[in-house]
């Protein structure tokens, strides 16, 4: 076998390597190996990016093509999980909500800083997660004159949960799915409603939880079809938004993702999303941080979609 064989071989399989390990990848397979691989999707995009262009220096033309045309795939797929659009919406006139999530777990600094990291990003609701007896009593004495509406599940395991808000509660429900408790809140704002759940979902971590989580996904679904309100849907997922559980949610309720990519300098590997439905836009969407630049949660401007007031009278002057 000639050097020149060789070398098409080596190129060949590695180019097939390269293909098949992109497809695994992004069909985000139930095995719990591949779908703990799946969650870097970023990273191996990026990898394979710089792979590509290593091969370029040695003159790798058919590697280098098929890493190209990997990384493209790659970042089409991860693009479609997240929101699409180019450019954040203009504020407009219309009624807004300011939410944030915070697992209690990530909180490493003075809990006191905390009221006035909430006050300086205009919070108007914020979600506790992983809430604890403990935690119930300081968060009720540090946010109760600030955010004086709240409603908690205290639990001694990472399913505790609470909702504290500036705005009075119009309606509150809790429904839980495999005895793991959600909370569904109505709040009024400016004349307008806006629903709100706040969900934890079992880590996915293997087939059986797999299964729980995706029986979690479809009960908080049918909770969101009923709402007949603008909603919000924040938490901590426990899985990336890629996913073809997060996926299928999404479609099934025609949520959309707060999440225009990964913006922490890290790159992180988000398990906290917040979605959102149709009759809303997302103005602005960050990832909270202390003094230290520790991760602690989300936050996100959402306001009613000013296109869908007075449908009638868009129909009209449609006409002209």
């Amino acid at each position: 076998m000639t050097k020149q064989q060789k070398n098409t071989i080596l190129q060949s399989s590695i180019s097939m390597l390269l293909i098949v390990g992109t497809g695994i990848v992004m069909l985000s397979s139930q095995v719990p190996l591949i779908r703990r691989i799946s969650e870097y999707s970023v990273h191996i995009m990026l990898g394979i990016l710089g792979f590509s262009l290593f091969s370029l220096l040695f003159g790798r033309t058919k590697i280098m093509f098929a890493g190209f045309a990997c990384t493209a795939a790659l970042c089409i797929f991860l693009k479609d999980a997240s929101n699409n659009t180019l450019k954040l919406p203009k504020e407009n006139t219309e009624a807004k909500l300011n939410v944030a999530h915070i697992n209690l777990s990530n909180l490493t600094f003075e809990i006191s800083d905390l009221k006035d990291m909430l006050n300086e990003e205009k919070v108007d609701l914020v979600s506790f997660q992983e809430l604890t007896p403990d935690w119930n009593i300081v968060l009720n004495e540090l946010l109760k004159s600030e955010f004086p509406f709240s409603k908690s599940e205290v639990r001694i395991d990472p399913y505790g949960m609470a909702l504290f808000s500036k705005i009075p509660f119009k309606n509150i429900e809790s429904f839980k799915c495999k005895d793991k408790p959600n909370l569904k809140i109505t709040v009024e704002k400016e004349g307008e409603k806006f629903q709100v759940i706040c969900s934890y979902l079992t880590p996915a971590l293997d087939q059986k939880s797999i299964e729980t989580a995706s029986t979690q996904l479809t009960k908080i679904a049918e909770e969101i079809k009923k709402s007949e309100y603008p909603l919000i849907a924040l938490g901590e997922f426990n899985m990336v938004y890629w996913t073809n559980e997060i996926r299928e949610f999404r479609s099934d309720t025609k949520l959309t993702n707060s999440r225009r990519g990964l913006s922490d300098g890290n790159l992180r590997v988000p398990y906290d999303h917040i979605f959102f439905s149709e009759g809303l836009e997302c103005t602005e969407f960050n990832e909270m941080k202390d003094d230290d630049q520790n991760y602690i949660g989300i936050v996100g401007t959402y306001q009613i979609r000013k296109e869908n007031k007075n449908p009638s009278l868009n129909s009209q002057l449609s006409l002209f």
